[in-house]
């Protein structure tokens, strides 16, 4: 079933028609002259537009699909591949039926490392959040976008600026999708005054990256499993050894400039993904522009450092984290197992060489002293997991801490959550609240999966989530007199769904450990995540 909307700008529309939606796919919203060329908006297109197939992603891992499942521990239909380098900037755009006029918009920014993921993958699809809002009084429209992945989205070095391709494509892309919301929303119904970007994981690290944005380029960010803080940021000289391993990977370094460029265009996507080993990877850059200066827990943390412009023009925060968010380093880390204790206890001594007792406070905490069983291979299992609880702490609960401290006095408000619901399938980490679980039940297209009670929680966190999108007080604000925060669960046995409002952000009743909390105000986060960096970088 189709539907047709007459758009008072971009003319005729055919989406696809749904239980209580309608969906306007793969609608392009800039345009590219190159593989690394900036994004331009789109202004034109030929009517009627047909908008009932999703537009193609952009290239990523040919595993990428399969290992997402993986970390959720839980399937849905696998989508159907598409690809393009050119054609890739499109979104989704997903509408209730009984649209009012001017309804809040949501941009979802999805996950992946910033090399893979796509709008079209089922469990990002808007359609159940969307039309359960609007059930309950919170009508709201979901976008998801597209945008470059991995070198496409992140390469650079000195030689491709002195040819004029800029930095940080990805972030670029994502504003050039804000642009587009703003100037066409309207004519599907959304208010382009109220716009809030949703980004996990990586998405939240792309999305409070714009916050550094000296304009105000949209209303709210919700930050959700993540945060730039947990993402490498690079200044332009750094990433001049990555670039010469890539073109050493991809047998071009004796070509001339032109030449070497030109065959960074040209190249088939496909295969120069498939000639880059997984450490050549490509991160955000700092270049006095999009990202100008290096995100900290200290100046973002302090109310009062407003290089992170957004604390003066966002009208509202909402940040929160899972119980075990680093469980995705279970999969992607897994190289750092085998003598995990000895190994990590090392490097936390020889981080923390001059504060020794940061060093021996967290061994202690974490269990890293004496083996944990006789059997290397059980001591190797526990003692990752405890370094997993580690990174979990510093990552990702001291990141949500941090920007609750930092806009506690900005111009809109800060909420932070705790999700605490455990992951009921089985798999590597069941139990646990793992990292993509929050969008598994933010989403609801898990529900059908999940007990009664969850499902229930499903419903309880995504429509808190959408009154934080629709301007509303979904729960108490964290303020620096009242660190008010909401902890989601757990509800699995208890026959129904479990939320309660807390005082106290820094305290046990978060469900969190509190060691790195307490060793901050000696240290501070920045320097205790150090311990993380250097172990997981071999030192």
């Amino acid at each position: 079933m189709t539907s047709t909307l007459n758009h008072p700008t971009l003319g005729e529309i055919t989406g696809r028609d749904g239980d209580g939606v309608t969906q306007f796919l793969g609608v392009q919203y800039a345009t590219l002259e190159n593989r690394f060329a900036e994004a331009q908006v789109k202004s034109s297109y030929s009517t009627p537009l047909n908008a009932t197939a999703h537009g193609p992603s952009s290239f990523g891992p040919v595993d990428a699909f399969d290992n997402e499942m993986l970390f959720i521990q839980q399937t849905v239909p696998k989508p159907p591949t598409n690809h393009s380098d050119l054609e890739c900037l499109n979104l989704n755009i997903t509408v209730p039926k009984t649209t009012q006029k001017k309804i809040p918009v949501f941009v979802w920014m999805h996950g992946g490392g910033f090399l893979l993921g796509g709008n079209s993958w089922p469990h990002y699809d808007h359609a159940k959040i969307v039309k359960l809002a609007n059930e309950n009084g919170v009508p709201v429209i979901g976008i998801g976008i597209n945008f470059r992945l991995g070198f496409a989205g992140f390469m650079t070095s000195e030689e491709l600026r002195s040819k004029g391709f800029k930095t940080n494509n990805q972030l670029r892309d994502q504003r050039a999708a804000y642009i587009w919301v703003k100037q066409y929303i309207e004519g599907f119904g959304g208010d382009p005054d109220n716009i809030t970007v949703i980004g996990e994981s990586a998405g939240a690290a792309a999305t409070t990256l714009q916050l550094y944005s000296k304009e105000k380029i949209f209303n709210r960010v919700i930050a959700t499993g993540g945060s730039c803080l947990l993402t490498p940021t690079f200044p332009k000289e750094a990433c001049e050894g990555m670039y010469t391993q890539a073109l050493s990977f991809l047998g071009l370094e004796s070509l001339g400039v032109d030449e070497r460029i030109n065959k960074l265009l040209t190249l088939p996507a496909d295969e120069i993904i498939a000639k880059l080993p997984p450490f050549v990877q490509f991160v955000p850059v700092i270049d006095d522009e999009i990202v100008p200066v290096r995100p900290t827990y200290a100046s973002i943390g302090d109310p009062s450092d407003k290089s992170m412009s957004g604390k003066e023009w966002a009208d509202g925060v909402m940040i929160g984290d899972s119980q075990f968010d680093a469980s995705v380093f279970g999969f992607l880390m897994a190289h750092l197992k085998p003598n995990c204790r000895e190994n990590f206890s090392r490097s936390l001594r020889k981080t923390f060489a001059s504060t020794p007792k940061v060093g021996e406070t967290l061994i202690e905490a974490y269990s890293l002293g004496a083996p944990a069983s006789p059997n290397q291979a059980e001591d190797d299992e526990i003692s990752f997991k405890n370094f997993l609880k580690f990174a979990t702490d510093i990552g990702f609960y001291s990141s949500t801490l941090t920007f609750a401290r930092g806009w506690s006095e900005g111009a809109g408000k800060v909420y932070t959550y705790f999700l605490n619901e455990p992951n009921p399938w089985p798999g590597a980490y069941q139990g646990e609240t793992t990292h993509v679980f929050d969008v598994a039940l933010l989403f609801q297209n898990y529900n059908d999966k999940l007990p009664p009670e969850q499902k229930a929680a499903a419903e309880g966190f995504g429509l808190d989530l959408m009154k934080f999108v629709a301007g509303q007080a979904p729960w108490q604000s964290y303020t620096p007199a009242h660190r008010a925060a909401k902890v989601f669960g757990p509800s699995l046995g208890k026959g129904q769904a479990a939320a309660k409002v807390i005082d106290d952000a820094e305290s046990p009743e978060t469900g969190r450990r509190m060691t790195v909390l307490e060793l901050s105000k000696e240290v501070g986060f920045d320097a205790i995540s150090r311990g993380l960096g250097n172990f997981i970088m071999g030192l």
